[in-house]
């Protein structure tokens, strides 16, 4: 009688324990979101296991998908310039959604998380050491193409609430940009599945954020060297102007 009473518990935690681990099986480990670049049904700049590059500037139609279908939430774009460049004031997103991408803040991201610097708290986590490098030459990032480069002016488009399409794809929103990126530039995306009383903030995994790897050069942000010399300058050029006007009164 033991040995069956026995063997029924065993049989019955081996079932439970059968289940558990099915349930976690059907569940994903991890909630994120992956670029997607193109309107086909495969994407056009791949995972390479740091990042999603891509040659085409701007990467239209561009978008992003979770990890499961039907993700709904708060639906935020943000665009990663580096901090050495000009850039336009801000970025026009249209397409399945629309909003425009303007500057966060006017002090650039040089240090931390991204999303502490945005002032939330999401999963995965995203380094900057990921974005600005240094990176493998085979699987590159900012610092590969621009080596000035030390942080991000981040540029966020707020595109309300959508719901996103599953892994394979492709996005349920395939987004448009109005201008070309800086070169070494990156676009990531927050989802927040929950309230703003409780935020649950989905983030872009490290090697599904899209890269610029070809761009626009825009000039450069001057250095405050080059702009002491600029100024000596333009006062040794005001001053002869001074000196020739009076010597011909």
């Amino acid at each position: 009688m033991i040995s069956r009473n026995r063997m029924v518990k065993s049989a019955l935690l081996g079932a439970f324990a059968c289940a558990v681990s099915l349930a976690m099986l059907a569940v994903p480990a991890s909630a994120t979101l992956h670029g997607w670049c193109g309107s086909g049904a495969t994407s056009t700049c791949l995972d390479n296991g740091t990042n999603t590059p891509t040659s085409v500037n701007p990467p239209n139609p561009f978008g992003f998908t979770g990890s499961s279908a039907g993700e709904t939430g708060d639906f935020l774009i943000d665009i990663l310039v580096p901090n050495n460049l000009s850039s336009p004031s801000s970025f026009s997103i249209t397409g399945g959604a629309t909003g425009t991408a303007t500057l966060f803040s006017s002090t650039a991201w040089i240090s931390g998380q991204l999303d502490a610097y945005l002032g939330i708290s999401a999963s995965p986590t995203n380094p900057i050491g990921n974005y600005l490098g240094p990176c493998a030459a085979a699987t590159p990032c900012t610092k590969n193409v621009d080596p000035g480069a030390t942080g991000f002016f981040v540029y966020q488009a707020d595109l309300g609430t959508n719901t996103l399409a599953g892994a394979s794809g492709p996005p349920s929103q395939l987004l448009n940009l109005n201008t070309a990126l800086p070169l070494g530039s990156f676009i990531v995306a927050f989802l927040n599945q929950g309230t703003a009383g409780a935020p649950n903030w989905q983030g872009t995994a490290n090697s599904g954020a899209i890269f610029e790897t070809s761009g626009s050069n825009l000039p450069r942000v001057p250095e405050p060297a080059s702009l002491l010399l600029l100024g000596v300058g333009m006062m040794g050029v005001a001053g002869f102007a001074w000196r020739k006007g009076r010597t011909t009164k």
